[in-house]
């Protein structure tokens, strides 16, 4: 007992001596990155020796507890701060991969599930959203303008009709149209009774039996039901995608709240960044017009699809789109009868309000930021009106309500038109080939956003070809089909020509991601996404109700068999009744889904190959060694395991760098997959000859494929949040995609840095007392204030959160130059990402850095080249407001070619500001050898090296 009497003497003494310790005056403050590192790791402390010091179970605070800074450990242990430095840690990533649904707490099981699966729906609106944030932020409005942010808005209004007509395939066109058949009466002779009748209505065996019930609805009322789910599982996005809007959004820090800081947005007459702009992270209520837009839409979309099948249910030269306006489908003699009256005024006032939404969606004015510093700001969010659009919803959902009601007075009629060749719902002919190529023709001018092609050019060419395309559908014959299909050729040659030739002339395109065509690649991608989605829903249920596991596809009710059985039972030799069951049905998939199929398994072959030969290009590079510093000589080769080891860590560092040219390559391949999906010949079509048996195999080979992909996309959503119930999938995804606001999409996820920043800041402001009104605080509170101090230390995306928060307190007491303030990142995604994908947000004219040109995909090494022209900026930088005149910049920043996912903020070389430094590769710590890579860093000397420059430098400032 005596050596544990003896320890335990020792530790309380170590806690006493620590508390008569001075109070310290500088705050480490860690904030994690995109490993959601938790609180304990972040600190370096075991989870018993820390404490939650502030915050709640989404963003909290933490400290090592007393006895933890009160236990001996060795000289140069990292745990330890330096002398007079309190250390926390910022953790912020339940934010961005955990779910919450209101009055229902945690969820488990089915619910879960279903949570998860609808988080996996949205993600392409949430890549819509960062698509929005690429174009041009500060362009000049007018005449001039490209009105990028209108396309990325009319781009998601697309994505969320795409998803309507998903879910009005699945519920009307598959399950409503063909898996309830028409009643048919079958006469039977009952002896000693006469004769009777028995009705049945055939349906899909694969349906849940609860479902059976259905068949005794009339088709009117089940075809109404199943419009009001197809609503439903739009709302369930809607609803997914505001759950955090009241704990994210419209949060501000406590310096805001009491009215301590400035609205001025400019320093000498000269424009802040935008991220530093008053009001850019409070923006919720002005965002949530386009919740009330997209659902408008929706509803809207919803009561035309119905309103067309019922108009030309019973109107058989109407069931082909091809030459629809020809056959005088859309002249009176068909609109003007009175039966069809309510119908026709239903599409008259759906395809009225669609066109209006669209209207508002592009015009809507979302940044409530200046863009000019003699130009004055936009409403603030306060005062933001929804009542005009509030109304748009009203009118898409009374439109909504009329069509259901409508449809289920409707009667017994077949809902499927009798011609089996015709689609088995006749709104859904067209409306995915329409949505798909209004993506197209977006997806085009997006090339051009970025340098600044002119609404004036590209807003016509939109119009011109999607209309053409339409009218080329309606009128395909005679002169007026010719002129309608050339307009629409040349519309879209033009639109090609123009957005590349712009985007060729782009001054800045070298420094900008992709070359300054980041719109269109996150806008090619999402839709590529979504079409995945979609088409993996579509046809995962289509072969989910027509499984070869099953006799047949089509039963009859239970109780029809039973009175055919009683029948035959009561005089079989004398009256024998045959039952036959009909023979399977191969349910028909409307156009769009099966096409796109087969070009996304033909885009994955090209991708495959594209890695095989990048693996197999780095694995016949191994022999070059890669040096420190781009562009350096290269290190002797050697045999010793570590430096091989350290090579090996290199090349696989390298292979991840060029994600920015992957991305743009599946990207690419997305649109080319969306343009073969308009241009492929109906699957049902027979081609003759060799190439149609390769057509007809590829398209059983595709849609076998996108069937598997459909299931290992709900495995993996399953899997997901095993351990945790409403946690996101794919987490790394959401902490990347969620960081900025919504602006281009009501239903994308809730940006987390809406909180994040507002949170940071008001740490920070607490900790220098920036939040309290100093003519009510005492001068001995106001002395020990001012030679308080903070290091902001971040790791990778925290680096990101860390320079927003900086921006955000420039409106504060002390402006732009706050000499209280050092940062201290690593492994940080700045300069080589969000620098070039966000040129207004993080790019070189807003932090002061040199610009980076775009990683090689061939080479060996991806950064030996030369870097593009150093940017003059226009007004402060983040490296100006951390610079003090004739000191060292107040920011220090670590790298390891190592790290897949961390790169310098500056430069590689040692030379300019002096900001970079390269951290040592090897993990010392680790028992065997460990190669670091993109964790770890705080646990590296050259951390405590630059925290104590900085805590020096901080300290001689205040002196």
């Amino acid at each position: 007992m005596r050596p544990l009497v003896r320890i335990l003497g020792r530790s309380a003494a170590r806690a006493a001596q620590h508390a008569q310790l001075p109070s310290p005056d500088v705050l480490e403050l860690r904030v994690h990155g995109v490993a959601n590192t938790p609180p304990a790791a972040m600190l370096g402390l075991d989870p018993t020796q820390i404490e939650q010091v502030d915050g709640d179970a989404l963003g909290s605070f933490w400290a090592a507890t007393p006895r933890a800074l009160g236990t001996e450990r060795p000289a140069g242990d990292p745990r330890v701060p330096p002398p007079g430095v309190r250390r926390e840690g910022y953790s912020w990533g339940a934010m961005a991969r955990l779910s919450t649904v209101p009055a229902l707490g945690k969820a488990s099981g089915l619910v879960a599930g279903v949570i998860r699966a609808l988080w996996v729906l949205i993600i392409p609106f949430g890549l819509a959203n960062v698509a929005y944030w690429t174009r041009d932020a500060d362009e000049p409005t007018g005449r001039r303008s490209s009105a990028a942010g209108g396309l990325v808005r009319l781009f998601g209004l697309a994505l969320t009709l795409l998803w309507v007509a998903t879910t009005a395939t699945v519920a009307l066109g598959i399950v409503g149209a063909q898996c309830y058949g028409p009643r048919t009466t079958l006469d039977v002779a009952v002896p000693g009774q006469g004769t009777t009748t028995v009705d049945y209505v055939l349906t899909c065996s694969a349906l849940p039996d609860q479902l059976d019930s259905w068949a005794r609805w009339s088709s009117g009322s089940r075809t109404a039901l199943l419009a009001v789910l197809a609503a439903a599982a739009v709302l369930a996005l809607a609803a997914v995608g505001s759950t955090g809007r009241l704990r994210y959004e419209r949060r501000m820090s406590g310096t805001k709240a009491r009215g301590l800081t400035s609205d001025r947005a400019s320093d000498d007459g000269k424009v802040w960044p935008m991220l530093a702009r008053p009001g850019f992270w409070t923006h919720a209520k002005r965002s949530s017009v386009l919740w009330y837009q997209h659902l408008s839409a929706a509803f809207a979309l919803l009561a035309l699809l119905l309103a067309w099948h019922f108009l030309y249910r019973d109107e058989p030269e109407c069931w082909d789109a091809t030459g629809f306006g020809a056959r005088g489908c859309l002249g009176p003699g068909v609109w003007g009868t009175s039966g069809n009256a309510s119908w026709a005024v239903m599409i008259a006032v759906g395809l009225a309000l669609l066109v209006v939404v669209a209207w508002r969606v592009a015009r809507v004015r979302l940044d409530p930021l200046p863009h000019g510093a003699s130009r004055p700001a936009v409403t603030s969010d306060a005062q933001v009106s929804r009542a005009g659009d509030a109304a748009l919803f009203g009118v898409g959902f009374g439109l909504f309500v009329w069509a259901v009601v409508a449809v289920a007075g409707s009667g017994d009629g077949p809902l499927r038109p009798s011609d089996p060749a015709a689609v088995p719902f006749l709104g859904l002919a067209a409306v995915p080939s329409i949505l798909i190529g209004l993506m197209v023709v977006l997806c085009v001018a997006a090339v051009g956003l970025r340098s600044r092609l002119r609404a004036l050019v590209w807003a016509p060419c939109v119009v011109v070809a999607v209309g053409g395309a339409v009218t080329a559908l309606l009128w395909p014959d005679g002169a007026g089909g010719v002129l309608a299909r050339s307009a629409t050729g040349a519309a879209f040659v033009v639109l090609l020509v123009v957005a590349v030739v712009s985007n060729a002339r782009h001054r800045t395109r070298g420094r900008e991601g992709w070359s300054g065509r980041g719109p269109f690649v996150l806008l090619a991608t999402s839709a590529g996404i979504a079409m995945v989605l979609s088409a993996s829903t579509v046809l995962g249920v289509v072969a989910w109700l027509q499984a070869p596991g099953a006799p047949e596809n089509a039963t009859v009710p239970a109780q029809v068999t039973a009175a055919l059985g009683e029948v035959a039972a009561d005089d079989r030799l004398r009256d024998p009744v045959t039952v036959q069951v009909a023979a399977p049905v191969q349910l028909v998939t409307p156009p769009g889904y099966v096409e796109f199929a087969a070009m996304s398994v033909a885009v994955i072959a090209v991708l495959a190959v594209l890695m095989i030969v990048l693996s197999a290009r780095m694995g016949a590079l191994r022999s070059r060694p890669l040096p420190v510093i781009p562009g350096d000589a290269p290190p002797a080769k050697t045999d010793k395991g570590v430096d091989q080891a350290i090579q090996r860590g290199r090349r696989h560092a390298a292979l991840a760098h060029r994600a920015e040219r992957i991305v743009g390559v599946v990207g690419t391949a997305f649109f080319l997959a969306l343009v073969g999906t308009l241009l492929l010949p109906d699957p049902d079509e027979e081609v003759a000859g060799f190439w149609g048996d390769v057509w007809d195999l590829g398209v059983q080979w595709s849609t076998k494929a996108v069937v598997l992909a459909f299931g290992l996309v709900v495995a993996s959503v399953v899997g997901a949040g095993s351990k945790k119930s409403l946690a996101r999938p794919w987490g790394l995804l959401w902490d990347l995609m969620c960081f900025l606001p919504r602006a281009a999409h009501p239903f994308a996820p809730p940006c987390y840095a809406e909180r994040v920043v507002p949170e940071l800041r008001a740490r920070i402001d607490t900790w220098l007392g920036d939040d309290l009104d100093p003519a009510q605080v005492p001068a001995s509170r106001r002395r020990a204030l001012a030679d308080r101090r903070v290091v902001i230390s971040a790791h990778s995306l925290g680096g990101v959160v860390a320079v927003a928060a900086l921006l955000a307190r420039w409106d504060g007491p002390a402006g732009p130059r706050d000499d209280r303030v050092a940062l201290l990142t690593y492994g940080t995604q700045l300069r080589a990402y969000f620098g070039r994908f966000f040129p207004e947000l993080f790019g070189p004219a807003v932090l002061g850095t040199h610009p980076v040109a775009p990683a090689k995909l061939w080479a060996a090494d991806p950064w030996a080249r030369a870097l593009p022209a150093d940017v003059t900026p226009d007004a402060v930088t983040v490296v100006e407001s951390l610079t003090t005149p004739g000191r060292p910049t107040r920011w220090r920043s670590l790298w390891r070619r190592t790290d897949f996912i961390g790169f310098p903020v500056d430069a590689y070389a040692a030379d300019g500001t002096g900001i970079d430094h390269p951290a040592q590769e090897v993990d010392d710590v680790a028992y065997l050898l460990t190669i670091a890579a993109h964790s770890g860093y705080p646990n590296a000397p050259e951390y405590r090296g630059q925290l104590d420059e900085l805590v020096g430098m901080l300290r001689e400032e205040g002196s």
